[in-house]
């Protein structure tokens, strides 16, 4: 059954076309990732659909009365979702969030759940949900994902999480070059019909362009001809009667069959013509560093943070090296945030840490809330030179900004378009440190690989806090792991130690299941021999005897979870 449908739906600003005359249907209790490049106008659409904004034409139609919506926002310095409702407490503390945490000083993962527990509690029948996953922890993500999958709420999100909408969605909407395509299936199975269907579109273009090139052979030796055969008819009008009008005559043939082989092939081409398939976006983060300064880049000496009687972490000592690429890894609230800012000498706290003399340091912090909004992009980066100018644009093309940018202010640009204007700060810059809090937000997917790709031959020292499972183990090679009151540092991959993890955890389990058989056991031992020396008819033999049915039950439970584990 449908909840709804967009029909002809169109945006225009001006004499911009965000996108034109889109088409899909909202299946009830359907999952639906909206995915497109950045500045494609995912947001804009979810305004639309959620009602806060009117659209230049079309319309969305539901099935029935309008449903009850919820629409989380991407990033919201004043949330609207917040309030002090019984359900929306209830939901916090599902989400193990104390009504003590409050927003303005929670940090981006706790401001996320907070703001995720308030939209969930509502239990809209439609839900809105944009780039819902940004600052989330693993155990936050995982039970989002699960609140998803068991809801009876159709969603319409929009991730760049590649992870998060494989374990999701039931579809994926494509909004790219102002249009919409829909697709059944999850981020993979997307990929895999988009791949398919662009190599199709290829080769039928291809094919196309060898016939193109035939036939354009066959017009110019056409036009060959017909060129020798006029010269021809001039050169013999001074001799043999009757000659000029011959290659008159066959001059006017070629030019007959030049214009009906070209008018055939225009109509062929206007009636089943293959258009060159769009190259999917791409952009270059062209990020240098690389001047060594030392081997030892910091060093944490006995080091602690505390916030009043709340202890983050204390005594941590470790050693970053020149060229390391250390994840940091932790729940939300533990501290990797503050660690960043204490290597930037911004945050105080007990102990040591020493820094390298003479380094640049580029940092990509969490939000993108903090811009001069009202500044265009041509006065954010002004250049000295003409020439200085002449590269920055590159820069910014190679990025995917195109000329109509340059004179746009910077509030007009999508959340991703202003994380890319954030990098660009240090992409000018060469630096020799990176330190990239939540680098993957708000970037679309393009950019995302793109940014794997690059930093991955970055030759510089990286220290990254990241809840991208891919961008983390694609790039990672060691590990600072929060936890346990400290910060530790693990010669291993981030992959390693979440396998290490899982087998801890299965031996805690594996034990306290022995543990918990052992007592049913001796239980279940106990009330039989009470039983044994009673007969059905005494007063408490009904209760022992099914209290004995109860833990052979119970018995036989776990002894069939401990054979699937």
């Amino acid at each position: 059954m449908l909840l709804g449908q967009l029909e002809e739906l169109s945006v225009m600003y001006g004499d911009v076309t965000i996108f034109e005359r889109v088409s899909a249907d909202i299946p009830e209790g359907a999952v639906i990732a909206l995915v497109g490049p950045n500045g494609a106008g995912k947001s804009t659409l979810m305004e639309r659909i959620a009602g806060s904004r009117e659209p230049s034409s079309g319309q969305v139609r539901w099935n029935g009365k309008r449903p009850s919506v919820t629409y989380f926002r991407q990033e919201e310095a004043s949330p609207d979702l917040l309030d002090g409702a019984a359900d929306v407490l209830a939901e916090r503390k599902r989400w193990r969030l104390s009504e003590e945490v409050a927003y303005n000083t929670a940090s981006g993962g706790e401001r996320m759940k907070l703001r995720l527990s308030a939209a969930l509690a509502k239990q809209s029948r439609l839900v809105l949900l944009d780039e819902p996953t940004n600052h989330l922890d693993r155990e936050a993500m995982d039970r989002l994902i699960g609140q998803i999958r068991k809801s009876r709420s159709t969603f319409i999100i929009v991730s760049h999480d590649r992870h998060f909408i494989d374990r999701v969605a039931d579809r994926v909407w494509e909004l790219d070059h102002g249009s919409l395509t829909e697709y059944g299936g999850n981020y993979t199975d997307y990929r895999i019909q988009k791949e398919a269907e662009h190599a199709a579109h290829q080769k039928r273009y291809e094919q196309q362009q060898k016939k193109v090139a035939r036939v354009g052979e066959q017009l110019k030796q056409l036009s060959d001809w017909s060129d020798k055969a006029h010269r021809e008819s001039a050169k013999k009008g001074e001799g043999r009667m009757g000659a000029k009008e011959y290659y008159r005559v066959k001059a006017k043939k070629k030019d007959i069959q030049i214009r009906s082989k070209r008018k055939r092939l225009e109509a062929e081409l206007e009636k089943d013509g293959v258009e060159k398939p769009v190259e999917e976006a791409s952009v270059t983060f062209d990020v240098k560093g690389g001047r060594r300064k030392g081997m030892r880049v910091f060093e944490l000496r006995g080091v602690s943070k505390s916030y009043g009687k709340r202890t983050l972490f204390r005594d941590a000592r470790f050693t970053v090296l020149s060229g390391e690429r250390l994840a940091l890894l932790g729940p939300n609230g533990s501290g990797k945030t503050t660690l960043f800012r204490m290597l930037l000498g911004e945050e105080p706290h007990e102990g040591e840490i020493w820094r390298t003399e003479g380094m640049t340091i580029g940092v990509l912090s969490q939000s993108v809330l903090d811009l001069p909004l009202e500044t265009t992009m041509g006065d954010y980066f002004s250049a000295a030179t003409y020439e200085q100018q002449g590269k920055l644009r590159t820069d910014l093309s190679n990025l995917g900004f195109t000329a109509k940018h340059w004179t746009l202010p910077l509030s007009q640009l999508s959340m991703g378009e202003r994380l890319k204007v954030k990098l660009m700060r240090f992409i000018l810059e060469g630096t020799d440190v990176l330190l990239l809090d939540e680098p993957t937000n708000h970037l679309d997917l393009p950019a995302r690989e793109e940014l794997e790709r690059t930093l991955g031959t970055f030759p510089g020292t990286l220290l990254f806090a990241s809840h991208d499972r891919y961008f983390t183990e694609k790039l990672a090679d060691d590990i600072l792991v929060f936890g346990e009151g400290t910060i530790r540092k693990l010669l291993m991959a981030p992959a390693e130690w979440e396998e290490k993890r899982s087998r801890a955890a299965h031996g805690r389990d594996e034990k306290t299941l022995a543990e918990e058989h052992l007592r049913l056991e001796t239980e279940c031992q106990a009330v039989l021999g009470k039983l044994s020396l009673l007969l059905p008819g005494d007063k408490e033999y009904a209760a022992l005897d099914r209290r004995f049915m109860e833990l052979t039950g119970e018995i036989r439970q776990l002894e069939e979870r401990r054979k699937d584990e």
